[in-house]
């Protein structure tokens, strides 16, 4: 687990001859009974709370008499981390619990020691998705970072502090504002519910934190990602394409309300090479690009249908095989994306 909350949380009252502890089943009564009404979104069923839309719910598990909160929070940042404690402090008054927590002072250095001793062990991505932002030293939660950064946080690990969209106390708005800007708004029209809804609550997010929109746009979802596929192929996109597998995993589908793509892989049975491949597949339109390099060739045939251009690319690596559509855009865009097929 990265950085993050591992606290238990013990009795008040003090053992000794004349005195008992708590009684674990009238203590895991209480917390049954107040869990629902300290958390609303507790998961009985799992134990787990959901607290930000950017991080990993938090774990609560009653054991025995104890109670132990698990839950990584640098993803948003240290004052996220010390809300969450600060959340759990009535509840620890109803059941008579307590627990030593750091204060927010202590947070803020310990995580931005945490990110340093990170990027000491050579680690550069600090974000889910394989984005490829050309020139970024460090892929941080709030956006890349240039090598002077890093070695400014190398030297000093509190100059990490940016990189938290949570640091002070009430920054909670505006750290939703900030990481759904740099990781879900596609700075596009939404082309599912899914989308909509990330951008009314993010509009909610910027009026309520008072949030000014940076100028021009910024966000990991204008950079390119690297998306796995079926069959060890890879592709690097745009990451403002929303994709899914239709036809029971068999072929994968993408699109921006403008482009779109469409991705099928195949594996020969026999000991065709690359190129005994390839000339299986007869040439039905305009090849508009080849592909020779190394054991991996190909080649795009281009057409217009209604208006609509489409390339269609082939890319075998033996005994492999990828076909990738590409529809609308240029012939530019379309040959690089072809062109980025590859087997990992």
């Amino acid at each position: 687990m990265g950085f993050g909350i591992d606290l238990r949380a013990t009795s008040r009252k003090t053992k000794g001859l004349f005195r008992r502890g708590p009684d674990p089943r009238e203590l895991a009564e209480r917390f049954g009974r107040l869990m629902p009404r300290s958390f609303k979104t507790w998961d009985r069923k799992s134990s787990q709370i959901a607290l930000h839309p950017a991080a990993p719910a938090v774990h609560v598990a009653l054991d025995g008499t104890e109670l132990r909160v698990q839950g990584e929070t640098w993803q948003v940042g240290p004052g996220y981390h010390a809300d969450v404690l600060a959340r759990f402090a009535p509840l620890l008054d109803e059941l008579d619990l307590a627990w030593e927590a750091p204060s927010l002072a202590d947070l803020q250095r310990q995580m931005c020691e945490w990110l340093a001793s990170e990027l000491r062990g050579g680690r550069t991505k600090f974000v889910e998705r394989p984005y490829v932002v050309d020139g970024a030293a460090v892929l941080t939660m709030l956006g890349p970072r240039d090598a002077a950064w890093r070695d400014a946080v190398l030297a000093d690990p509190m100059k990490a502090a940016d990189a938290f969209a949570w640091w002070n106390k009430g920054d909670a708005a505006r750290s939703r504002a900030l990481l759904a800007m740099w990781h879900e708004v596609p700075w596009r029209e939404p082309l599912d519910d899914r989308e909509r809804d990330v951008l009314e609550r993010f509009e909610r997010d910027v009026e309520e934190a008072g949030f000014a929109l940076p100028d021009p746009p910024v966000g990991y979802r204008r950079h390119d990602l690297v998306l796995e596929l079926s069959g060890g192929w890879r592709v690097r996109l745009p990451g403002s394409f929303v994709g899914r597998w239709e036809d029971d995993g068999a072929r994968y589908w993408a699109t921006d309300g403008d482009r779109a793509i469409e991705f099928e892989s195949m594996t020969a049975q026999d000991e065709a090479t690359s190129q005994q491949l390839l000339a299986v597949a007869p040439e039905r339109h305009e090849v508009i690009a080849r592909l020779a390099e190394g054991t991996r060739v190909g080649r795009a045939e281009a057409f217009t249908d209604d208006g609509v251009r489409i390339v269609v690319g082939i890319v075998c690596d033996a005994p492999d095989v990828a076909i990738l559509t590409c529809k609308g855009g240029d012939d530019a865009w379309a040959l690089a994306t072809w062109r980025s097929l590859i087997r990992s």
